[in-house]
């Protein structure tokens, strides 16, 4: 058998991912890296390691760091290397998913918004944020398995939900944050242009629907260490304080993907005052999302992906620090569709119009020969 070569556009895409973060290679272990890499002895010490997984926080991630080790020792660039990986390997999942829901050139655009988003240097130019950046390409794969479930019949479509399931719980054990995977099945499913209902719908959404409360179980059952951070996290403001704390940064927070100059390692703390301007954004931008749904499936996507996106770590559970930015990268996948798409729609307006100045004979002759594909100019 004949071995499939890798798509032009993928190739393209790899080299625009790794040429605009080869920088990162030359990074150093700062900040959280230092605590949760270097000074943490699971990373160089298999007993400890063992020790470590038996506590149940993450194993997954404690054991790519591992693995990092073993092959690198504490040397920086080879940590940094594994997320620049990862982060080429989410990019490709991106433009497949984009590419089940728009054209190939709008699938590409989305993909390289997502690749070169400066707001994703937490993630790929940081050792310790490999666990969002881990967590997000096994759900992108998982989102992936499951398209390919409702693609197929019956038999390759239970292997194709068994595997959406698999990466689903490989990302729990990467970040728990990644729990929130049924909510992004249902809002994949609803902006569907053809959205399936009643029992299909259910049918749909039953296995992950089902798997997340039982992998929520067994992430706080196994691990002492989510337990107390759940706990600390509940200590430092009670839910619904928590929960106005996130509607005043989250549109700040956000709003970082259009303000790359604003990127920062830390952000000042907002004015308790922003909450009501914040919750009645939000509001405004579901009412919005809702409302565009019959006509344009792909702006409510745009629009409601960041907020399932962050709805694990960005409602009721308070932290230190309201606006981080390793959130943005799980959150800005259906942004970046939606960008792809009306990126690649203005794209083939201008290009029409050209064309139809330079040739308009031969426009009105062969559409197909002047612009590529038969379209309306």
């Amino acid at each position: 058998m004949r071995a499939r070569s890798v798509p032009i556009p993928v190739v393209i895409l790899l080299a625009l991912t790794l040429g605009a973060w080869a920088g990162s290679l030359l990074g150093v272990f700062q900040y959280d890296d230092l605590r949760n890499i270097v000074l943490d002895p699971a990373t160089a010490d298999p007993v400890a390691l063992v020790e470590r997984l038996g506590n149940g926080f993450r194993p997954l991630l404690r054991l790519s760091y591992a693995a990092d080790h073993a092959v690198w020792g504490f040397t920086p660039a080879g940590f940094l290397l594994t997320n620049l990986l990862l982060h080429a390997a989410t990019v490709v999942a991106v433009w497949a998913l984009a590419g089940c829901r728009v054209d190939a050139l709008a699938a590409w655009c989305a993909a390289a918004v997502f690749a070169v988003q400066p707001a994703h240097a937490a993630v790929v130019a940081s050792a310790s944020g490999r666990s969002t950046g881990l967590s997000t390409l096994l759900l992108a794969l998982a989102l992936l398995a499951h398209e390919q479930s409702i693609r197929h019949r019956v038999a390759p479509a239970i292997r194709w939900s068994a595997l959406s399931l698999l990466m689903f719980a490989l990302a729990v054990a990467a970040k728990e944050v990644a729990l929130v995977f049924p909510v992004v099945v249902l809002l994949w499913e609803w902006t569907r242009p053809d959205a399936a209902r009643g029992v299909a719908l259910v049918r749909r959404l039953a296995p992950a629907a089902l798997a997340a409360p039982l992998l929520a179980v067994i992430a706080f059952a196994c691990s002492s260490r989510l337990r107390e951070i759940t706990a600390f996290s509940l200590a430092l403001d009670t839910p619904m304080g928590a929960l106005a704390t996130h509607a005043a940064a989250l549109p700040y927070s956000l709003g970082l993907w259009f303000r790359p100059g604003a990127l920062t390692i830390e952000h000042a703390p907002l004015a308790a005052q922003a909450a009501l301007p914040g919750m009645l954004a939000l509001v405004a931008l579901v009412l919005a999302a809702i409302a565009a749904r019959p006509r344009v499936p792909l702006l409510t996507l745009a629009l409601l992906w960041p907020l399932v996106m962050l709805l694990s770590s960005d409602s009721v559970l308070s932290r230190f620090r309201p606006v981080v930015e390793k959130a943005l990268y799980p959150a800005g996948i259906g942004l970046s569709i939606a960008i792809g798409a009306f990126a690649a729609a203005a794209w083939s307006r201008l290009h029409a119009r050209r064309t139809a100045t330079v040739c308009p004979s031969l426009v009105q002759a062969s559409p197909v020969l002047c612009c590529g594909r038969r379209a309306a100019v």
